[in-house]
Parts: structure tokens; C-alpha cells; sequence
């Protein structure tokens, strides 16, 4: 009886975790922000995540990371993070599902993004066709009947501020897929982690003030839930991504995508009973058809192990 290589188990408990954990982080978002500050939920989920792997590489005694590594995994970890983080702040008026489908469209601006700036190709007619098919549904969830509470700091701009999340997660994506010959993945991913925590704690403390907040107030529920976004969403979720970004070609990486609104709009519709129209459900499957189309391709590729 054969048995699979160690890359391919890996690939494929890697995929499992961003397409499975991840959908369902959108909901324990929408339950950390209830009484903690989205700033600060980033800030405390990065820099725990970011502490433990650390410890990690530190017991595993890995080697240190050259200077351009250690720039790429500053630069990538940042723009991930904040991209994380204006989600969280977006979904204090945005229910989670219409968050996990408007971010889904990422791959749709890695194509894009990877096409202008990082030399990745010219794009074929069925990717153009599929961006431009996910696009439109987009712009129907953008457009209006998103349930969304319109007096928040965004108003009903809220759905399009999701873009510049979705805009900084694939340039991210595609800055880390420059850390090659890379021995060192835990290290890597401590330095995405503690640089992107910086940044949002800074950004905690000019918007948040979190030493005048009544820390007291914070539900049970919201702690929960910051602990599931520590362990399954950073620890197991961003690493596994992380991993992938770096092993496995960018439209199969982009996959996932395909999967966590599904699961997302689910929960949320179970959990957190949040609307689902007619109009938000048809907008939902035109952007899966156009991701179907930008990104299924028959052959799996690997990049060398790291």
C-alpha cells in the first residue's frame, strides 16, 4: 500500500485549515467585536499567535532569517494584518457573510495586482471573463441591499472599504511569495505576526484608547471567541496560508476562497441570524462562478519545500 509524500499530507492539511477554519472566523470576529475594540482584538490575536511562535522557533533552534527574509516577513505580516484589521472594524456594520464574500474576491486582485507590479503574466480570456463575472456580483453586494448599519464612521461606503482589505491581503500575498530559499518558516511567520501586532496596536491606541476602556465589560463570549481567532484563525489558519503562499501556485492557494464565504454566510445565517436575500444569494454565486473560472485549473503544483 502506498502512502502520500510528507508535502503532499501537508498541502492538503494545509488546505483544509484555510479553506475550514478560516470561513468560520468571520463569525468569531463578529463575536470578539461585541465588546472588545476590532483594533484590539487584531493587536492581542497577532501579537499571542505571534509570542507562541517564537517560543516555537526559539525550542526548535531554527536558524535566523537573512535581512531580506526578515524585510519580506515585515512587509507582508503588516499589509496582512491590516488587512485583518479593517475587517474587523468593517464588521461592526457589515454582517460577516457579506465581509467573507467581498474579501473572497481577492484572488480576482492577485491576478490583477500580480499582473501589474509583480510580473506574474498576462492574464488568459477565462480569468478576465472570471474577474470580470465576480466583479459584477461585487458591485450588487456593494451597490445596496446589504443590511448593513449605515451610521457607522463608513456609512453605506462600508462594503467598498472592504476592497482595501481585500487590495492589501493579495499584495501581501504576493510580497511573502519573494522569501525564497527560506529555512526558517516558524521564524518567518513570528516576524509577519509581531510586525503586523505592532502596527495594530499602534493603531489601537490612536483610535481606541484601550487604557480608558472598561475592560470589565468584555463578555465572556468575546473572550471565547479571541481565543478561537488565537488558536484556529492565527496559530493554525495564518500559518497554514502562510505556508501555502510560499509552496503552492497563487491560483491554488486562491481556492480557498471559493469555499470560506459558503461557510461564512452559513454560520452567520445559523449563529448570528443575519439576512439571506434573494439578491445577496444570486450576487454570492455570480462571484463564485467568476472565482471558478479565474482560478480552477486540473493540475496541482508544488513549489520546493521550505
Amino acid at each position: 500500500m502506498s502512502t502520500r509524500s510528507p508535502d503532499k499530507l501537508k498541502l492538503i492539511l494545509a488546505f483544509a485549515a484555510v479553506y475550514i477554519v478560516w470561513g468560520s472566523t468571520y463569525l468569531g470576529i463578529l463575536y470578539a467585536i461585541e465588546t472588545i475594540p476590532p483594533w484590539a482584538v487584531t493587536a492581542m490575536r497577532f501579537l499571542a499567535a505571534g509570542l507562541c511562535m517564537t517560543a516555537y522557533a526559539f525550542a526548535k533552534r531554527e536558524d535566523s532569517l537573512t535581512l531580506d527574509q526578515k524585510k519580506i516577513a515585515v512587509v507582508s505580516g503588516i499589509l496582512l494584518v491590516l488587512a485583518n484589521g479593517i475587517v474587523c472594524v468593517v464588521e461592526k456594520w457589515v454582517p460577516s457573510g457579506i465581509a467573507a464574500v467581498v474579501i473572497g474576491a481577492m484572488p480576482i486582485w492577485i491576478m490583477l495586482i500580480g499582473w501589474i507590479s509583480f510580473g506574474t503574466g498576462r492574464p488568459t480570456v477565462r480569468k478576465v471573463v472570471g474577474a470580470t463575472i465576480g466583479l459584477i456580483g461585487i458591485a450588487f453586494i456593494a451597490a445596496g441591499d446589504t443590511h448593513s448599519d449605515s451610521s457607522g464612521i463608513f456609512g453605506e461606503f462600508a462594503p467598498l472599504v472592504l476592497l482595501i482589505s481585500s487590495w492589501l491581503w493579495a499584495t501581501g500575498t504576493l510580497v511573502q511569495r519573494k522569501a525564497i530559499n527560506l529555512k526558517s518558516g516558524i521564524s518567518f511567520l513570528s516576524w509577519q505576526m509581531m510586525s503586523g501586532a505592532v502596527i495594530a496596536t499602534m493603531l489601537s491606541c490612536a483610535f481606541e484608547s484601550p487604557w480608558a476602556y472598561d475592560w470589565s465589560a468584555v463578555t465572556t463570549k468575546s473572550w471565547l471567541a479571541l481565543l478561537y481567532l488565537i488558536v484556529f484563525g492565527s496559530l493554525i489558519g495564518f500559518s497554514a496560508y502562510s505556508w501555502l503562499s510560499r509552496n503552492a501556485e497563487p491560483h491554488l492557494v486562491s481556492t480557498y476562497a471559493l469555499v470560506n464565504p459558503v461557510i461564512a454566510v452559513l454560520l452567520g445565517w445559523l449563529w448570528a441570524g443575519e439576512q439571506l436575500t434573494g439578491k445577496f444569494i444570486g450576487s454570492t454565486v455570480l462571484v463564485l462562478i467568476g472565482l471558478g473560472l479565474l482560478m480552477i485549473r486540473p493540475k496541482v503544483k508544488l513549489r520546493p519545500t521550505v
